[in-house]
């Protein structure tokens, strides 16, 4: 008898999946700023922190939010795609600064991973 035979398949004869923890440093989708109310409610109320092209606008909420915006003057979409992501891995990888704040990362012009991690060291400091 192989080992094959020994998998309890589920109702649909596929294996069973495993559950995996969320990681430290993910960004689940209950965390980002979807709603359009909530992102106009951001760029209407919020405080803002510019440095270079990087503008964060953020607000004081009920637990943590994200979006991700990059200006047209950017580029073509390849090229706000890429600050985008890099705007998002910076905050994923920085995640405690941002307890129970609504916040928007909004790019006017390139930027790089260094560039980011600098600005929101800056920011740490001065909230």
């Amino acid at each position: 008898m192989s080992s094959r035979s020994n998998q309890k398949p589920n109702l649909n004869g596929r294996k069973e999946r495993k559950h995996y923890k969320l990681k430290k440093y993910g960004l689940p989708k209950t965390e980002r700023l979807k709603k359009k109310r909530e992102i106009r409610r951001l760029f209407s109320k919020g405080s803002r922190f510019s440095r270079g092209n990087l503008v964060i606008i953020y607000r004081p909420g009920e637990g943590r939010k994200a979006g991700f915006v990059a200006s047209k003057e950017i580029g073509g979409a390849v090229k706000r795609n890429r600050i985008r992501r890099i705007l998002r891995e910076a905050y994923r990888m920085n995640k405690d600064i941002f307890k129970d704040l609504k916040v928007i990362f909004y790019a006017r012009g390139h930027l790089d991973l260094d560039t980011v991690q600098n600005i929101l060291t800056i920011f740490k400091e001065q909230r």
